[in-house]
């Protein structure tokens, strides 16, 4: 009989200590300062305000310059080439010439790599073969700067100046009119019998 009243007066305690921990966060909770609730509407009554300033037209955005920026390095090989590394990274071999004019290399020749030189590797321009016209005004240039850099090493370097004419014609069919004021006119007529006898490349 002792046991069953101790067994009784156990159960009683732990039901008691139950009540007391499932009561304590409900007290706590209606005594709580309420918070004021957020009140949600979906029906539109009003248009939607303007913002104070406009959005910036996309003829404006193109004038802005484009952020350049370095996203890995590149430890040269034997054999490797600036066309062969943007290939690599930037998938689209004929985008060299914006790589190399922002690397320092030891060759003033562009042609000319060697093994270990490191290579900054920056942010493509475009995607795939889509790109504004402000990156077409980027790559141009950095096409004519490789130019005169060819031009600097004499007439051994006149293939590479013409193939490189050609090349520049593929972002803009009027590359050479565009820059006829920066190209010796020599020049211009071999790179536009290039592209009369092979077309413009893809």
């Amino acid at each position: 009989m002792n046991d069953s009243r101790q067994v009784l007066r156990d159960l009683t305690i732990a039901l008691g200590i139950l009540a007391v921990i499932v009561a304590v966060p409900i007290l706590f909770m209606a005594f709580r300062s309420p918070e004021p609730e957020m009140m949600v509407s979906y029906a539109q009554e009003e248009p939607p305000t303007m913002m104070e300033e406009p959005m910036t037209p996309v003829m404006e955005m193109e004038d802005q310059e484009i952020p350049r920026y370095i996203v890995t390095r590149h430890t040269v090989v034997g054999g490797e080439s600036f066309s062969f590394i943007t290939g690599i990274y930037w998938d689209d071999i004929y985008l060299w010439p914006d790589l190399y004019i922002r690397n320092d290399m030891i060759s003033e020749d562009p042609d000319i790599i060697f093994p270990d030189e490191i290579i900054d590797i920056y942010n493509r321009l475009g995607d795939q073969d889509e790109f504004t016209e402000r990156e077409r005004e980027v790559i141009l240039d950095a096409y004519i700067q490789v130019y005169d850099r060819f031009k600097s090493l004499g007439p051994q370097k006149d293939d590479s100046a013409w193939t490189l004419l050609w090349c520049g014609a593929k972002y803009d069919h009027n590359f050479l009119d565009l820059y006829a004021h920066r190209i010796d006119p020599a020049d211009l007529a071999v790179a536009q019998r290039y592209i009369d006898e092979e077309g413009y490349l893809d």
